[in-house]
């Protein structure tokens, strides 16, 4: 319950911070958490990340952060990211229709210099 695993190789796991509001190093509001992805393979973590007007539409882009660069406040049901707002918003986002792939992460990874 709660997790779902894809051809590529990703797990789904909707519940681990799903709802949990997320904010830039300057504590401005990026979003809130969709789902959180696990890369079977080698364990590296993703939260997907609605914010704004294209939260609110089913099939719309979220932006994916690895949660190398994440503190999670489980308290607070929050995480804050060390970036800013901008960094997130310009990254390769996950469209509706495209999936989770290892050549998706590899962006993410290379954008984000991990």
């Amino acid at each position: 319950m709660g997790a779902s695993r894809d051809a590529e190789g990703f797990r789904e796991l909707k519940e681990r911070h799903d709802g949990f509001d997320v904010y830039d190093a300057d504590g401005d509001k990026i979003g809130t958490v969709d789902t959180t992805y696990v890369n079977e393979a080698n364990q590296r973590e993703y939260v997907a990340v609605s914010g704004g007007i294209l939260g609110i539409i089913p099939g719309s882009k979220a932006n994916l952060i690895p949660i190398d660069l994440c503190t999670v406040d489980n308290n607070q049901r929050a995480i804050r990211v060390s970036t800013d707002k901008d960094a997130v918003k310009n990254a390769p986002s996950l469209g509706g229709s495209s999936g989770l792939t290892p050549e998706y992460e590899a962006q993410i990874r290379n954008y984000y210099r991990l």
